[in-house]
């Protein structure tokens, strides 16, 4: 079953010119990331919403293994001089998530989570053309932030938003579960070899040895 790109503008939120730009870049991710992770029959939704990330107007969520959603804010400051390379990225990013759902799943525990954030950061760097994501770059000790994340891998019970949306009052800067989980998977594939796409169905525990 083929995947199906749907750009939702009943509302002429897009301009037909940025409509059409739209839907030319985030094909063409799908169809490159589709073949890279074997993936089909997804849905893949982009609409425009004030709710992107403030840091690049842009925000996707895979909830299933068929669904991907995508938002974007043409009126945040950011959107325009990052989009062409964010939705792609976003694309990439998003794919892997549902592609995931298809085998282990997205997980619960904290561990389950940054394995499958890190490695949808991961699925990225392409479609980033090396560069890391932003996400993956918090800026706050990873070595002590692993420490303290130890109690914490085997439950299902953190607080998502604290850990990868940050929180002052837990002291746990914004992006900071995206970057453990990031550097938890570059060590792992670093070590073992392989990629983001060869690795979509590796168990969690499997990354637990590469710090």
């Amino acid at each position: 079953m083929p995947n199906a790109l749907h750009v939702m503008n009943a509302g002429r939120h897009l301009s037909p010119a940025l409509e059409a730009e739209v839907r030319e870049v985030a094909q063409a991710a799908l169809t490159r990331q589709a073949a890279r992770l074997g993936l089909d029959g997804v849905d893949v939704a982009v609409s425009v919403s004030p709710w992107g990330l403030p840091e690049t107007g842009i925000h996707g969520y895979a909830p299933l293994d068929h669904f991907v959603q995508i938002t974007l804010n043409p009126d945040n400051p950011n959107f325009a001089a990052g989009w062409r390379t964010e939705l792609p990225a976003t694309v990439a990013h998003e794919l892997h998530h549902a592609r995931r759902w298809q085998g282990p799943g997205y997980g619960q525990t904290l561990l389950e989570v940054l394995v499958s954030e890190g490695l949808a950061q991961a699925n990225e760097l392409d479609e980033r053309k090396g560069e890391l994501p932003p996400y993956a770059q918090a800026g706050v000790d990873l070595d002590a932030l692993w420490a303290r994340a130890q109690p914490l891998l085997d439950r299902s019970d953190h607080n998502f938003e604290t850990w990868f949306y940050g929180s002052e009052a837990n002291n746990l800067p914004r992006w900071s579960g995206y970057s453990l989980g990031y550097e938890l998977v570059r060590r792992h594939l670093a070590r073992v070899g392989g990629d983001a796409a060869g690795h979509v169905h590796t168990a969690a525990r499997d990354f637990r040895e590469a710090w």
